[in-house]
């Protein structure tokens, strides 16, 4: 998100052609805006807030090419890249990335995006067949939204370029609101707006004669590693991970990590450390860490421990109150959903603190929950290829439960997905309970004229696996909730001129772990096996085999807290459009409510809070984003 973001309009029989570069903040900088022009074809750019490598802004064009590209993002892998470039690899040895893959792009055709690792999106032109290719990476951090309305394309980063900037009368997506308000999130390219697309995640749109047609450019048969030994997936996932920081802390401005003193975040930034200290990387990298003092996610013990072993000092910063009326102008003026409260002040702290120290590349380790929690899915793998000694072991294994009880897990989780449809597609989509009721604060009548049972049906992946295990590992490729949630809180962090990278997310260590033994993430009832091992002797022991996870879903409930008493549910927009019941609501959050009042302790009262806050949310939106 700190790369400018981009529009480009074009006329479907070209009468005009006007590409336009717009930093991804709701505010750019008119008066540093570059112009490049081309006949018909106009580039505007307009630089970000502040680049984290000076220098290295890319530039609308290459002088080398015919074609034009609007580049937002890293590559991981120049060196290889160079490699590829044969004679020109001196010239473009001090290249922004933006250069280099165009110069990629001109040797290679499309099939340059295979050579690509890192996080970008972008858009090339060219001129002389009239036709536009924008893609994504993989991994997909960076958005990109386009709309064509038969006469017109255009495209951007950010919802605000195109809503705003070409003041777009678009109506709204009611099914997709249906996926957020029921928090059951399935659709990868819809917005909130009818017309208004997200191009996916390891997808590309071509658009030539007028049709805008979309292909998954990203389509990888992953290496079965499963027969490595336990030392050998500890050797790679170690070579991998330091490959990934490495990659992450490039860099001509001061880096800063995210130290909360969960497993990942400390595997992040002690790594890392460890790294600089052996002169892998060439800078310091600071620690930054929010503390909650009282509060039930305070997680103070635990960094605590890390800087000790470490021998620094993070730098401390606190929480703050939901505010509603920045809330308000946030979705005014980004037309983003608002960032949850328990992110919204947490970010705004540590950008602002990163932003006066001139530190722009916060390291976090978003990815670990997802990629290293391991599940069961291996075990029908397990059985069908006769390795039943290894299935039968990693059965009794599991702490706390009787062996009739191991016994039915089992079968369950061994035969159930190999003779139940039902089963298989649970490990396709491992985030949505295909066969739960209808959520009971969702309108049953305005969920059936949306067909949203429907849509968290029709949206399960049409792709064949070599195995049960990638199953529910690739639904976290693309995970539609994940677009939703932190487009806003990278679009917030731009905004301080930082830009947040996750090294967990790397593309090879994303192939490693397709391919790891399902024994090496989950064992013996222990999540994050394969990470724990791996930091032997870089975290302390008691952060590395911490079995706990702060709770932060206090910030959340004293936010609907107040909201709520400011305004009862009942009269909120989403129930009076028919869309939610206000009552429910408001007996499902007293529930949480009477929780938080007797300190959050004891379990959970309903799992609802995450549909709860979505409701306040689209509410807030629809009354300063959508002016409903």
């Amino acid at each position: 998100m700190l790369s400018p973001a981009s529009l480009l309009l074009m006329g479907a029989r070209f009468p005009r052609i006007c590409l336009e570069m717009i930093v991804s903040t709701p505010r750019p900088n008119l008066e540093q805006a570059r112009v490049w022009k081309n006949g018909c074809a106009a580039l505007i750019r307009f630089p970000p807030p502040a680049m984290a490598e000076p220098g290295r802004d890319s530039r609308p064009s290459d002088a080398a090419s015919e074609s034009v590209i609007c580049f937002d993002g890293r590559l991981d892998n120049r060196s290889a890249l160079f490699a590829l470039l044969g004679n020109r690899r001196a010239e473009l040895r001090d290249a922004p990335d933006g250069e280099i893959a165009l110069a990629l792009f001109d040797l290679l055709g499309d099939r340059f995006l295979d050579a690509l690792l890192g996080d970008f999106a972008f858009a090339i032109w060219q001129p002389q067949v009239r036709r536009l290719l924008c893609a994504r990476s993989p991994t997909g951090w960076r958005p990109l939204l386009w709309t064509f309305d038969g006469n017109m394309l255009a495209f951007g980063t950010e919802p605000a370029t195109l809503v705003k900037g070409l003041d777009l009368k678009l109506g709204l997506n009611e099914g997709l609101i249906g996926e957020i308000l029921s928090a059951r999130f399935v659709s990868a390219t819809d917005t909130l707006w009818q017309g208004l697309h997200r191009l996916a995640p390891g997808c590309a749109l071509d658009f030539r004669d007028g049709t805008p047609r979309i292909r998954q450019w990203y389509d990888e048969a992953y290496e079965d590693l499963s027969r490595l030994s336990d030392a050998e997936h500890v050797e790679q996932f170690n070579h991998l991970f330091n490959q990934a920081l490495v990659s992450c802390t490039r860099s001509k401005r001061p880096i800063a990590a995210h130290l909360s003193g969960g497993l990942d975040s400390s595997s992040v930034f002690a790594r890392a450390i460890e790294l600089r200290r052996s002169g892998a990387i060439d800078q310091d990298v600071g620690a930054i860490s929010v503390r909650y003092p009282g509060q039930p996610q305070d997680e103070t013990a635990w960094s605590g421990a890390v800087e000790e072993h470490l021998g620094i000092s993070a730098r401390v910063v606190g929480d703050a109150p939901f505010d509603f009326d920045a809330a308000r102008n946030w979705c005014t003026n980004s037309l983003h959903l608002p960032v949850r409260p328990n992110t919204m002040g947490p970010t705004q702290s540590a950008c602002a603190l990163m932003h006066k120290r001139d530190e722009r590349v916060l390291l976090t380790g978003e990815g670990g929950d997802d990629w290293l929690n391991g599940t069961r899915a291996h075990w029908p793998d397990l059985l069908l290829r006769g390795d039943w000694g290894k299935l039968l072991s990693e059965a009794i294994s599991n702490p706390g439960c009787s062996v009739p009880q191991n016994l039915r897990m089992l079968v369950s989780a061994s035969i159930g997905p190999i003779v139940s449809k039902a089963r298989r597609d649970r490990l396709k989509r491992p985030f949505l309970q295909l066969d739960a009721p209808m959520p009971e604060w969702i309108s049953k009548d305005w969920a059936m004229r949306t067909g949203l049972r429907d849509r968290w049906h029709d949206a399960l992946p049409k792709i064949d696996f070599p195995n049960f295990a990638q199953m529910p590992r690739h639904a976290v490729i693309a995970q539609p909730y994940r677009e939703l949630i932190f487009d806003p809180i990278q679009t917030m962090a731009a905004q301080y001129g930082v830009e947040q990278r996750h090294p967990l997310h790397d593309l090879r260590l994303l192939r490693f772990f397709m391919g790891a033994a399902g024994g090496m993430l989950l064992r013996s009832g222990e999540r994050k096996h394969l990470l724990r091992e791996a930091m032997r002797g870089t975290l302390p022991e008691v952060v590395r085999t911490r079995k706990t996870k702060a709770h932060f879903s206090a910030p959340i409930i004293d936010a609907l807290a107040q909201a709520f008493d400011r305004r009862p549910p009942q009269e909120m927009r989403v129930v009076q459009m028919g869309w939610v019941d206000g009552d429910a609501i408001a007996r499902l959050f007293e529930e949480h409510r009477q929780w938080r009042r007797e300190g959050c302790a004891g379990a959970f009262p309903n799992n609802a809070l995450a549909g709860l806050w979505f409701c306040f949310a689209v509410d807030l939106w629809l009354e300063n984003a959508f002016r409903i």
